[in-house]
């Protein structure tokens, strides 16, 4: 493991159960908002799987793992990313955040064991989905929404209006809503691009 990642995990015993490990670290870096967020995205992820024939377990790991790279303060996120090979495409650069997702995903593997590559992907993309997005990505990446907190989330009762028709309706409405804001964002990132001409077009996996 690199140097980057020991250090972070320093005083920290894990136990070997997941749940148990995410928060725990979370609550050792201080980060008991992002341990509270995380196991909301987990039951929801876990909620809608069986929903759209999506494995349960896979999609509450995914929402327990999906922000586990916020141990690290964002001055931290781009620098721990190329020490661990990542390749910061320049969206990131401009706004480091936007590595926690891919961060992340590193750290399932790395850390917490993952070999699950379709879990590993849908952590990946969680916060603007992608291209071919599968329906794992979008059951994460709606979980993720579904749980913001109402003061950050107006689109909120119609994501859940829309996911009572489809998966595919709901993930329109975020997506949509975002794409109405792209002047306010720092830096659009280059999946968003994708996940939004695939929305437009229809073209989801």
């Amino acid at each position: 493991m690199h140097k980057s990642l020991s250090n972070a995990f320093e005083g920290f015993s894990f136990s070997g159960d997941i749940t148990t490990d995410v928060l725990g670290l979370l609550h050792h870096h201080g980060r008991q908002d992002v341990a509270k967020h995380v196991l909301a995205v987990a039951k929801t992820a876990q909620r809608l799987a069986p929903i759209y024939d999506v494995d349960s377990e896979a999609a509450y790991s995914a929402g327990l793992l999906h922000d586990i790279s916020l141990i690290f303060s964002t001055s931290q996120m781009l620098q721990t990313a190329l020490d661990l090979g990542l390749e910061p495409v320049t969206a990131e650069k401009r706004v480091p955040y936007l590595l926690h997702g891919k961060l992340s995903a590193a750290m399932a593997e790395i850390v917490f064991g993952v070999k699950n590559d379709s879990l590993v992907h849908a952590v990946s993309c969680h916060t603007t989905l992608c291209a071919r997005a599968t329906t794992l990505d979008k059951v994460v990446f709606l979980a993720d929404k579904m749980s913001w907190d109402q003061e950050y989330s107006p689109f909120k009762p119609e994501l859940e209006t829309a996911l009572e028709k489809s998966l595919d309706e709901a993930v329109g409405v975020f997506l949509t809503w975002t794409w109405k804001q792209k002047e306010k964002l720092n830096s659009i990132h280059p999946w968003l691009i994708d996940a939004w001409k695939d929305y437009k077009v229809g073209d989801y996996a």
